[in-house]
């Protein structure tokens, strides 16, 4: 195992797995050697073998730190970013200590567009080792990221002065500093990194970027839908729709999104969620109902109902969570028989009660002791019959709003990350809409009874009527405390 290993890093790839291969022979549970050469797979382009491998180890060795990083850093190189924080999350929780798995961690928080999440890890790591430049860089992206550039700049800074000859965080306030519009600053920082870099490829390109300007469109984006939202704010609507238009269309060119595809998932997944379907699926066994997942489109009033749930004494809430996704990425994979979803109508129902205790055993590791736990992640919504044969005892909240109303708040918000791609073209944001209401039809009609509407302007219009209902439809006693959620 030794020789494999240093055969390994070395380079000499074909003579390290023939060793790994050997060991495993001898002792198929090697957890060293089924993790090493499951990597030693993924590294040389047989990424689906070698992750079997992985899984196997992590079974063997759920407790190694080590393990649990490797995996996740494998599931993000394939794409799955949110199993990917799962197991970053776990090997953080066994050794708090860990640098790279806690950097891992924040990365991809932040490249899921959960922020604040990332933030608290990269503080939690400054906070635990204030000479680690790497999160540094990960805070100030973040702050970024969120609009607080002034901050981000600081945190630059600060590593600066710690480390003023590394070319990342020369290369970092650079970036920071063309947001912010001080191209001069900007391009001598650029300068800088390749001062102690010279092939730094980025900074290069920062550079050229500067000299045509093209951050131009950027503050262009970000004083367009400031100036959308000023106006918006003094009721002169028509200037303000003007404003939120071209910040929007600006956002647009800058993105890849495809409707067409995001419509056939849409119709795949009626297709293959169908009534015959449930006819010869059953619910699995599973009696846990611990989660409520609240659903619905962005800026429909989610956070209203969830905030008002999540006051009560017996609920936890947790936010938007993407364990359902993992939970269910993980037993029907994209690269199933017959492709996902449509190879899942010949699945046996103990594939659904699988899911079901994978997403529980998250949630309750993650959140122990609580009788309920909210997972707010809205587009779950797309997820519905997963969670009904996964899951049957869950509630399952499903937050309607004005389409008009709806629309028009998601076109006045430029979203940070990648989420909500549709969103910033008027035709593919209606469409989207359109297919998301069309997919609730489909579920109320295939699974009656199943998903519990609320109305965002009920709430508004009679917020105790209908905290009282919903709070019954939960099952929960009442508690004065669902009428005062903005003070808990």
């Amino acid at each position: 195992m030794q020789q494999a290993l240093q055969l390994h890093q070395a380079g000499r790839r074909q003579e390290a797995e023939m060793l790994y291969r050997q060991v495993l022979a001898q002792k198929p549970n090697h957890a060293a050697a089924a993790h090493f050469l499951g990597l030693l797979l993924h590294q040389t382009g047989r990424s689906a073998e070698g992750l079997d491998l992985l899984e196997q180890s992590v079974r063997l060795q759920p407790k190694n730190p080590d393990f649990l990083n490797n995996l996740g850093t494998v599931m993000r190189d394939l794409g799955r970013v949110g199993a990917a924080v799962d197991f970053f999350r776990g090997a953080v929780a066994i050794r708090p200590d860990q640098l790279a798995a806690r950097d891992n961690l924040g990365s991809s928080l932040k490249q899921l567009g959960q922020f604040e999440g990332a933030e608290e890890i990269y503080r939690g790591t400054i906070g635990r080792n204030p000479f680690h430049v790497r999160a540094r860089i990960g805070l100030a992206e973040t702050l970024q990221e969120t609009g607080r550039l002034d901050e981000a700049l600081a945190v630059f800074r600060e590593a600066l002065a710690i480390r003023p000859k590394d070319a990342d965080l020369l290369h970092g306030l650079g970036v920071g500093l063309m947001e912010k519009g001080s191209l001069a600053e900007a391009a001598e920082h650029f300068r800088q990194a390749l001062a102690v870099d010279p092939g730094m490829a980025r900074a290069w390109l920062m550079l050229t970027q500067v000299k045509r300007q093209q951050e131009r469109s950027l503050a262009r984006m970000q004083l367009s839908f400031g100036l959308g939202k000023a106006n918006d704010d003094l009721k002169d609507y028509g200037r303000a729709f003007d404003y939120f238009a071209e910040g929007n269309a600006i956002r647009r060119a800058g993105i890849d999104y495809d409707a067409d595809k995001t419509r056939a998932e849409f119709e795949t997944m009626k297709a293959v969620f169908d009534k015959p379907f449930f006819d010869k699926h059953r619910p699995s066994g599973i009696a846990d109902d611990t989660p409520i997942f609240v659903v619905g489109m962005p800026r429909s009033g989610t956070t209203l109902v969830e905030q008002i749930i999540a006051s009560h004494p017996q609920v936890y809430g947790a936010g938007e969570l993407g364990i359902l996704k993992t939970a269910v990425g993980k037993q029907f994979p994209p690269g199933m028989k017959g492709g996902f979803p449509s190879g899942i109508a010949d699945m046996p129902d103990k594939a659904f009660a699988a899911a079901g205790q994978a997403y529980l055993d998250l949630l309750h590791a993650r959140y122990p002791g609580f009788r309920h736990v909210t997972d707010k992640m809205p587009g779950n919504f797309l997820l519905v019959g997963f969670i009904h044969l996964m899951l049957p005892k869950a509630k399952i909240i499903h937050c309607a709003r004005d389409a008009a109303a709806t629309c028009l708040s998601i076109y006045k918000v430029h979203f940070r990350g990648d989420s909500h791609r549709y969103g910033y073209d008027l035709g593919e944001l209606a469409d989207f809409h359109n297919l998301y209401t069309d997919i609730m039809a489909h579920w109320r009609t295939v699974l009656p009874d199943v998903v519990h509407d609320v109305r965002y302007e009920d709430f508004v219009a009679d917020q105790e009527g209908q905290t009282r209902a919903l709070i019954a439809h939960l099952g929960l006693p009442w508690d004065d405390a669902v009428l005062s959620f903005h003070e808990t």
